[in-house]
């Protein structure tokens, strides 16, 4: 739940994208705890889509007119077509490899959401911004879950 606690105060209408979805985490469980936000699941495994696809409509039967979208593509299709307020990512690959992939997908202002080992002190992901890039770096823990913030 550490994600959804770091999304803090993000407004009701704001849209997630959740890179890799794989399993679910945490996407879904964005999707349960934050009713009032627009999550996207995105993955290119179709294997795992359709098992989203089906844990998102077990989720609609409990919450009617939840809303969370399932995506099965690779995450370069959505560049220059859409952008997200949060987009979040667990294992989806190295800090250089996120930071390309989710950035030119955030709104100004965006904030990528990335699970950190334990012990981190974020300069991995300082390192993968480049310096043409504004954007700040901070960690948040909860229990014993750290997720790296990084806002646009």
């Amino acid at each position: 739940r550490v994600f959804v606690v770091a999304l803090g105060t993000c407004p009701s209408d704001a849209t997630v994208l959740d890179i890799g979805s794989g399993g679910g985490l945490p996407g879904l469980v964005i999707a349960h705890d934050r009713p009032d936000v627009h999550v996207t699941l995105i993955d290119r495994r179709e294997k795992r889509t359709d098992l989203l696809q089906r844990q998102a409509t077990r989720l609609r039967r409990h919450q009617p007119g939840l809303p969370i979208d399932v995506i099965c593509a690779d995450i370069r299709i959505l560049q220059g077509k859409h952008t997200f307020d949060v987009i979040t990512a667990r294992s989806f690959g190295p800090p250089e490899v996120v930071v390309e992939s989710a950035l030119p997908l955030l709104t100004p202002m965006g904030r990528l959401l990335v699970s950190e080992p334990p012990h981190s002190d974020g300069t991995r992901w300082r390192k993968a911004l480049s310096s043409e890039i504004s954007a700040s770096v901070e960690l948040f823990s909860q229990d014993a879950a750290t997720v790296a913030v990084i806002t646009r």
